[in-house]
């Protein structure tokens, strides 16, 4: 008689695909866009858009049609990559933690490049 034996395994994962947001400041906002890749970034556990504004309007570095960050998971609610800024078209390194009890994403820009850049280096979204 043949016995079978079922398990289970529950990992626990946040999902933070979604829109993000920063609105502190009168004159400047910052949000962002992710979500799950397509298997043409397979490679990325999030890829997104973002935009940021500064200036009351006269600067702004966003992305619509084209991704512009891409992140992998490194931790439990830590994630790491790249955003790519829309105004030099230079590379940033950037790392998202999720905030759990208060369901906010810290940003952070974790290694600058020498191109200008519109978005902070360090605040929560909402």
């Amino acid at each position: 008689m043949p016995v079978f034996v079922f398990l289970s395994a529950s990992c626990y994962s946040q999902d933070i695909s979604g829109s993000w947001r920063w609105f502190e400041k009168e004159d400047q906002s910052f949000s962002i866009n992710l979500e799950k890749p397509t298997s043409e970034f397979r490679d990325f556990d999030y890829i997104g858009e973002h935009c940021g504004v500064a200036f009351n309007g006269d600067r702004m570095d966003c992305t619509y049609e084209s991704y512009s960050i891409f992140l992998k998971k490194i931790d439990q609610n830590i994630f790491a990559g790249r955003i790519t800024s829309a105004y030099s078209l230079t590379d940033f390194e950037i790392r998202l933690t999720y905030l759990e009890e208060d369901k906010k994403i810290l940003w952070e820009v974790t290694k600058e490049s020498e191109g200008l850049f519109y978005f902070p280096t360090k605040v929560v979204l909402k």
